[in-house]
């Protein structure tokens, strides 16, 4: 017991400094990696369906990805609770530079697609990734710490939409698209190697496999939501479910919408997305604020608020106005990602956050998969504002078990 005790205040008393130890490493080569994304990420929907796909096929693609992505999730839990973090985390890293460079060259949307399946096999170091970020962080301001880290990484993404948009403009929605993934695959090859530079481990390889690992039904209580786990958490990855499903139920179709409903060009879209990643900076007074007043309370506020913003997405008729709507969407719900990650870290022992990580990521993807398929079938088939309102029910719903069933702990997992 003494000994705990002594551990607790040895983290409380360790200050954070995003600029030393493996937090700067992710940062910078987060920082790097995401640049490279936004070149292309802002655009995917727009370039698939000019090689011929549509949104049901875009909902297709996206939802296949995020279900190989769960089986490696289930597989990559138990790697970083078992065998460490640092390894997985780098030989995915470099794994990750082919693909922009395939892009690059393929001409089909078929192609496209059974490539963006392949890539999932990617996010079998996710929650690795999580693991090693809760891990280095202290333990009264992991909040504070995780906002911090997600808007150092993403800042350098506020100007790639820009540059992205201007790329398809000059030379053409398919030429600019190719040219910006070979960019992308430059930016992936220097994060990777950032990561195998200058990444440590932060959990010691177990020689001798303990007893939830070696009992079939320890380790399924643990992956299919069992009594053994708080009803808190299982409450706040039902909510975190809902959130996700609702996230997928648009994400991929608000650049379709803006273009062919509201009318918006490329140059029109690139700095509604810009800015979108610059009000990510919101997420370090979010974080304070979760911190010091609670997590629940804050994740709560920002679900509530976020959820008629889509609505008002869906009303826009200008540049202006959907400019405003998608302003209010970062404004409202990015204070939920760090709170929830940092809620999460303190209801899990740390031997176990890798593969409760992979529980999160798993329900989220499939929820995710559900809702972008969801989607695209009411944005081609029905109507065009309805995955706008889904988000808006989904959001809801989220908000009724957060505030139903999710608790702080009294006590905070180290």
């Amino acid at each position: 017991m003494g000994k705990a005790i002594s551990i607790k205040k040895k983290r409380s008393q360790r200050s954070l400094d995003l600029l030393h130890g493996n937090i700067a490493v992710i940062a910078v080569s987060s920082a790097v990696k995401g640049f490279g994304g936004g070149l292309v990420g802002t655009y995917v929907s727009l370039y698939f369906v000019q090689m011929g796909g549509n949104p049901i096929t875009l909902g297709l693609m996206t939802a296949m990805a995020s279900l190989i992505g769960c089986a490696m999730l289930l597989i990559g839990g138990i790697i970083a609770d078992y065998y460490g973090r640092r390894r997985i985390m780098v030989l995915t890293a470099f794994y990750s530079v082919f693909f922009p460079l395939l892009y690059a060259v393929i001409r089909d949307w078929r192609l496209f697609a059974s490539l963006a399946a392949v890539s999932a096999f990617g996010s079998i170091s996710n929650p690795a990734s999580h693991a090693l970020v809760v891990d280095s962080i202290s333990l009264e301001k992991r909040t504070t710490g995780i906002a911090s880290l997600q808007v150092i990484s993403s800042l350098p993404a506020t100007i790639a939409p820009l540059i992205g948009g201007w790329l398809i403009h000059k030379y053409g929605l398919l030429d600019g698209f190719r040219l910006a993934c070979m960019y992308t695959a430059t930016t992936a090859f220097i994060s990777a190697f950032i990561i195998f530079l200058f990444l440590k481990e932060t959990f010691r390889r177990r020689l001798i496999i303990d007893s939830n690992f070696s009992n079939p039904s320890k380790l399924r209580d643990v992956m299919m939501f069992s009594r053994s786990l708080p009803t808190s958490l299982k409450a706040l990855m039902l909510s975190n479910a809902l959130i996700a499903f609702a996230n997928g139920a648009v994400g991929p179709y608000y650049i379709l919408y803006a273009s062919s409903v509201i009318g918006l060009t490329t140059m029109e879209w690139a700095p509604i997305a810009s800015l979108q990643s610059l009000g990510i900076a919101l997420k370090i007074p979010g974080g304070w604020l979760s911190d010091k007043f609670g997590k629940r309370k804050i994740m709560i506020l920002s679900v509530l608020t976020c959820a008629p913003c889509t609505v008002l997405f869906a009303l826009s008729r200008s540049f202006f106005q959907a400019l405003v709507a998608a302003l209010l969407l970062i404004i409202t719900g990015i204070y939920y990602g760090p709170s929830y990650e940092a809620l999460q870290a303190d209801l899990t022992p740390r031997t176990m956050r890798g593969r409760i990580a992979a529980l999160w990521q798993l329900s989220s993807s499939l929820s995710r998969a559900l809702g972008t398929l969801m989607g695209g079938f009411l944005f081609q088939v029905v109507d065009t504002t309805l995955p706008f309102y889904l988000f808006t029910a989904a959001e809801l719903l989220a908000t009724f078990f957060l505030i139903g069933f999710v608790k702080e702990p009294e006590e905070k997992e180290i």
